[in-house]
């Protein structure tokens, strides 16, 4: 199952590699003992600006849980555009999927690699 979520992500990432607006992917697929696995890459788009994502993952019941995840999307000069994550917070935030843009952190459904590039696209106009 893990493999093929692994898979799933890798035939995505090399999707958007051939496309114009991606200078660069870079990706690590970890298979960990006990149904584990970690992943972590980034890409880095023709504007410079750059999305590093990372996911810890657990299969339980026939299905891949995130146990934690990170996607951080960041402009060219390195300021946060948006992430999302579920890293704790203190003070605790009432909420523990949540995306941070700058000067706020809000609730938010976790998020898939795809959505996030999908998000990315429309914000730079490459739809």
């Amino acid at each position: 199952m893990l493999d093929a979520y692994f898979a799933r992500l890798k035939a995505l990432l090399d999707r958007y590699a051939a496309t114009p607006f991606v200078l660069l992917v870079r990706s690590d697929f970890e298979t960990r003992p006990g149904g584990q696995g970690y992943l972590s890459g980034s890409v880095i788009f023709e504007d410079a600006s750059t999305l590093y994502f990372s996911e810890f993952l657990d299969v339980a019941l026939n299905r891949v849980d995130k146990v934690m995840y990170s996607y951080h999307y960041q402009d060219a000069e390195n300021h946060l555009v948006f992430r999302y994550d579920n890293a704790r917070h203190k003070p605790p935030l009432t909420f523990i999927h949540h995306k941070h843009t700058p000067g706020e952190v809000t609730s938010a459904s976790v998020p898939d690699l795809d959505n996030v590039l999908a998000e990315i696209l429309a914000r730079r106009g490459w739809l």
